[in-house]
């Protein structure tokens, strides 16, 4: 089930975060991150999906005036199971189909990243723009998802 996030759901989204540190950079420990989390989930811009047993499986952050997907991570062991491909959904219902949406995401150079890259082609994402080098020391590229 998809839902959104609330403030009782904020520790469970530093725990996500401390787990995708290595590939992301650090996060958990940095004040802005941490305020960001809480905006978001303030201004309901955060969904999860819950599993089976009521845990949260993956988390979607989204800023609707830029129109870009700001965090997105699902467990290591929650992945194969489609809930990336269900948060991502929702994130591009919540924007909607009217405008362009953007993500950053791994360079299709980082085995790590291949398949975050191939869900994002799946629904309609493709590559617009190199971007910078992620905190984690991973090249990233920005995509984009084309106006419906």
């Amino acid at each position: 089930m998809i839902r959104k996030l609330n403030l009782e759901d904020y520790k469970a989204w530093i725990e996500l975060a401390k787990e995708v540190e290595p590939l992301f950079g650090p996060m958990t420990e940095i004040e802005e991150f941490r305020e960001g989390m809480i905006y978001c989930i303030n201004n309901e811009n955060a969904f999860c999906v819950e599993t089976e047993s009521k845990e949260i499986g993956g988390i979607i952050a989204i800023n609707r005036k830029e129109r870009e997907i700001l965090w997105f991570a699902v467990k290591e062991k929650e992945r194969r199971k489609a809930y990336g491909e269900k948060l991502l959904s929702k994130a591009i219902e919540e924007l909607g189909d009217k405008k362009h949406i953007y993500v950053q995401t791994f360079a299709p150079n980082i085995d790590e990243g291949k398949s975050a890259i191939n869900l994002y082609k799946k629904k309609g994402f493709e590559a617009y723009k190199d971007a910078e080098i992620n905190p984690a020391g991973l090249e990233t590229v920005i995509m984009r998802r084309k106006k419906q």
